[in-house]
């Protein structure tokens, strides 16, 4: 969930820019006033990249006494160690050490490697398994899989916990390290180890591909109700936006379904750009508060679009909806454009800005809180739907791995997970529980037998595939979040 146009656009035209000083430093005293300049990017000033532009900033301060350890370890190391040491990795090493100090997981330093990944990623094309992570205390956890992408194909959740990569633990990783370890080329593969819900850990092997986020999908279902679906806030979204509203018109729409499900967030002001089509000149799209400073309010810069003037509106979000997908749905329902349907979504209401720097490196950071129109803070709180709306019990059960055996006489979670799924395929495992017995072993036999497979009553290999594929086009068949939305906005007027 990173919420930045290069990052944050939203502090555009409201806070002043940093003045930029000519600097010429010898390698050590670069080292010492880089660090010194990370802090007081956020002490002295507010960094703003506005409108797709971008400022690379320098400063020059004097030598602080806190910093005189600092300044000894550097040295001790450099003069004293076994072997050489490689200077850059050591300030970056630093500098990184330095924003973990924050304890937030929304704050992070990114080499220019990293920050080059990250600039791929929200431009809408990059090799991976396609999920948003975040940090949650000590965990990494699975903040939003991308629609369609490998790892919503593999049936990764929301609020997944990452355990282990390829058997080698997380403890200790923060988010950048395990995205780094997880992208790779597409067609390799790479092993997840999740928890899902405090349950035993379970393994997921994923091949990964090219991503490639369209962000904006279409779609006329029955009786002139257009359903917009919106998976990420990337560079043009706000556009592409406009252009699905005027296709939708074209085609007849009377109603409107928006699917913010899964939507991790991204560019604040791609967000604020697409309530502005719902949301008239001069109206309050958001607040901000800083530093206990005085609340500021974002509003609407252009007239609403005609076309969403009296058009029934209701957005589904789900625990995957985040950030700027927050800010947008709690714009229409404060603002009364939009009804809520779904789950309470992930609950980020603070906004993140960034300093990049001269050798291509960036700091981005948190700035700020934003509040809703009605100034309530979602944050770690979420919003609540209007109208609740559930997935079916198997949609969030246990990943099997093919590579694993499920026998009679097992006892686990996976094994309760197997038992739901037979039955949501219509099959009679017997009593649902961790207990693998004699009427799982006949339901398993009898889903072999009826998919051609061979029949062994123990789910592994082939039958564990096609198990996973039939579920996720039973769920995808029977989306009770979309049929209720549906249902939910024939009411609406």
């Amino acid at each position: 969930m990173m919420d930045v146009k290069k990052l944050d656009n939203e502090n555009n035209k409201h806070e002043s820019h940093l003045t930029e000083k000519k600097i010429t430093l010898s390698l050590f005293k670069f080292i010492m006033l880089l660090l010194t300049a990370v802090i007081l990017t956020a002490a002295v000033t507010a960094f703003a990249m506005l409108g797709g532009s971008e400022k690379v900033y320098e400063q020059q301060s004097p030598k602080r006494s806190e910093f005189l350890k600092l300044y000894q370890v550097y040295d001790t190391l450099n003069s004293n160690y076994y072997k050489d040491v490689n200077k850059e990795k050591l300030i970056d090493g630093a500098i990184k050490g330095m924003v973990n100090g924050l304890d937030d997981p929304y704050s992070e330093y990114m080499t220019k490697s990293e920050q080059q990944e990250f600039s791929d990623s929200m431009s809408g094309d990059f090799q991976g398994i396609g999920a948003e992570m975040g940090e949650e205390g000590d965990k990494i956890i699975i903040t939003s899989p991308i629609k369609g992408a490998p790892a919503d194909k593999a049936g990764i959740k929301p609020n997944d916990e990452i355990v282990e990569i390829d058997g080698k633990s997380t403890k200790g990783m923060n988010s950048m390290n395990v995205v780094k370890k997880i992208r790779g080329k597409k067609g390799t593969t790479v092993t997840l180890t999740l928890k899902r819900d405090n349950d035993d850990p379970f393994k997921v092997k994923i091949k990964r591909d090219t991503v490639h986020v369209n962000s904006v999908e279409t779609k006329m279902l029955k009786n002139k109700v257009a359903l917009i679906t919106v998976t990420k806030f990337q560079e043009g979204t706000a556009a592409e936006f406009n252009e699905a509203l005027k296709d939708m018109d074209k085609q007849g729409m009377q109603k409107l379904i928006l699917d913010f499900r899964n939507n991790p967030g991204g560019y604040l002001d791609e967000a604020t750009k697409m309530a502005n089509e719902f949301i008239g000149m001069g109206d309050v799209l958001f607040y901000t508060e800083k530093n206990h400073d005085k609340v500021k309010a974002f509003k609407a810069e252009n007239p609403a679009n005609p076309i969403t003037n009296d058009l029934p509106t209701v957005i589904i979000l789900n625990e995957g909806s985040a950030s700027a997908s927050e800010v947008f749905a709690a714009a229409l329902n404060d603002h009364d454009k939009a009804e809520i349907v779904g789950t309470k979504s992930f609950g980020k209401g603070i906004v993140q800005t960034a300093a990049p720097y001269k050798d291509d490196s960036m700091l981005k950071f948190t700035q700020m809180k934003w509040l809703t129109p009605d100034k309530t803070w979602i944050h770690k709180k979420g919003i609540t739907p209007d109208q609740t709306i559930e997935l079916p019990v198997y949609a969030n059960i246990h990943i099997l791995d093919p590579d694993e055996v499920y026998v009679e006489g097992e006892s686990s979670s996976k094994v309760k997970s197997l038992e739901t799924g037979l039955k949501a395929l219509g099959y009679n495992p017997g009593k649902v529980d961790k207990t693998f017995d004699e009427d799982t072993t006949l339901s398993v036999q009898q889903f072999q037998q009826e998919e051609g497979l061979e029949i062994t009553g123990k789910m592994t290999g082939d039958s564990t595939v096609k198990f996973t594929e039939l579920l996720r086009k039973k769920l995808n068949d029977n989306d009770t979040q979309l049929k209720g939305a549906v249902d939910y906005i024939k009411s609406v007027q």
